[in-house]
């Protein structure tokens, strides 16, 4: 192999990411579709209730503090609120 890294530098990385991904669906994921880094966008989430458009961050971290933020500010209702389920 002639690449400038080991090999498992770069799965590593990934294996990081996706753990942190996980992490964040685990907390958020009822609430938030969560996509980590592709290739056409970095860490971002929306609200899965349709209020609001992606929200777009530079590190999980900071993807989570703005989510935490979002929620803050106004809950996202869940597919199972009761409440949630009368009004449909």
């Amino acid at each position: 192999m002639n690449e400038a890294e080991p090999p498992d530098a770069e799965s590593g990385s990934a294996a990081a990411d996706q753990m942190k991904l996980e992490a964040l669906v685990w907390d958020w994921g009822e609430a938030y579709e969560i996509e980590m880094p592709g290739a056409d966008h970095g860490w971002r989430a929306r609200r899965l209730d349709g209020l609001g458009g992606w929200m777009d961050a530079g590190s999980a971290e900071d993807l989570r503090n703005q989510i935490v933020s979002d929620y803050v500010t106004k809950p996202v209702r869940s597919r199972s609120d009761p409440q949630h389920e009368q009004e449909g």
